[in-house]
């Protein structure tokens, strides 16, 4: 009786703590987009002036829309909410230059036309690249003021170094016949050095226990993007975790247990109880939108025949539309499963 209580009551605190996650990530996206309007987007409007070509209108849109505002205002809050204070300006300029270029670098790999290896010694001396085109100006422009506002840019660089070779690595995804365990070790590298990058964008120090759970929650978040990324990677003949299983019930349970090993690697870091539940709260709620894909996968793998056969489906089959009310409704329903379970 006394779990049956407990459950009850956890229920009880995860929904009345829903609305307040929710609403303090919707705020912090307004005033990320704020900071974006006064500080950074008349500098990119003086690249788009003098653009050679070489960048695109979804280069900025990336830029602006995804990832120097996501990163700042998801991750970025985040991780002051674990530390107890949020960013300063400082910080904010720092996570919003280094985030924004994210993109830019992803698509350095992914698109055959880009060289990409010259840049390797960019990253460690910036100031010594002399661009070839609008793309690489503004990809130096963005690092080097991104390491200027911030009081640990040698990490930085160090972290980004890793982060380049990890990219270069995870070519290896690309038409190879990879073991599963090969798979996972590149997906866990790819988001676990991208999220210590991410996080050294902020000047309290990392502690191990803490480094630890950044590395297996970046991880994790790639291997929920993965899911999500189904339809395009099987497009592009990319493999992950996901496009290569043929049983949804065992991918589901490997996601379930990274999750778990997350949340026991987060009780180890030296935080306030209260911060450490705080973040909890942000990580499920991010990551109770992927049981839902698991949930339209695990359906059609029913549906159709007795295994999984990406390769085989439609794009409307592959694709878990968020908009949805019905799954945002099932996303909120797992979030108060797992608030439950966790917290």
């Amino acid at each position: 009786m006394k779990n049956n209580r407990n459950s009850f009551i956890n229920a009880t605190v995860g929904i009345l703590k829903l609305p307040s996650v929710a609403f303090f990530l919707f705020q912090n996206v307004r005033e990320q987009k704020k900071h974006l309007n006064k500080n950074v987007l008349p500098e990119l409007q003086s690249f788009q002036n003098t653009n050679d070509g070489s960048l695109k209108k979804d280069d900025f849109n990336k830029f602006t829309k995804y990832y120097a505002l996501g990163v700042p205002a998801i991750l970025g809050y985040a991780f002051g909410i674990l530390r107890g204070s949020p960013l300063d300006l400082a910080e904010r300029k720092t996570i919003t230059y280094l985030g924004g270029i994210s993109g830019l670098l992803d698509d350095l790999f992914d698109e055959q036309d880009k060289e990409v290896m010259h840049l390797k010694d960019f990253i460690i001396d910036p100031e010594k690249l002399e661009p070839k085109n609008s793309y690489e100006a503004l990809l130096k422009h963005c690092y080097i003021k991104g390491l200027r506002s911030s009081e640990n840019p040698q990490a930085l660089k160090q972290q980004a170094k890793a982060v380049f070779n990890t990219q270069a690595e995870s070519e290896l995804q690309l038409n190879k016949d990879l073991s599963e365990k090969k798979i996972k070790e590149l997906t866990f590298l790819k988001g676990g050095h991208s999220f210590l990058f991410y996080r050294l964008c902020l000047n309290n120090r990392l502690e191990i226990e803490e480094k630890k759970m950044i590395y297996h929650l970046g991880g994790l978040m790639q291997m929920g993007n993965d899911i999500f990324d189904i339809w395009e990677d099987v497009q592009q003949k990319i493999e992950t975790l996901a496009t290569n299983t043929n049983s949804i019930h065992q991918l589901r349970n490997s996601f379930s247990t990274e999750l778990q090993k997350t949340i026991s690697l987060l009780s180890k870091c030296n935080y306030p109880e209260k911060q450490l539940q705080e973040f909890t709260r942000i990580i499920i709620f991010g990551l109770s939108r992927v049981y839902v894909c698991l949930d339209q996968f695990k359906k059609l793998q029913t549906s159709e025949t007795s295994l999984f056969q990406p390769e085989k489906y439609s794009r409307k089959q592959l694709i878990c539309d968020m908009q949805l009310l019905k799954n945002k409704n099932a996303a909120i329903k797992y979030y108060l499963r797992l608030h439950s379970q966790y917290l």
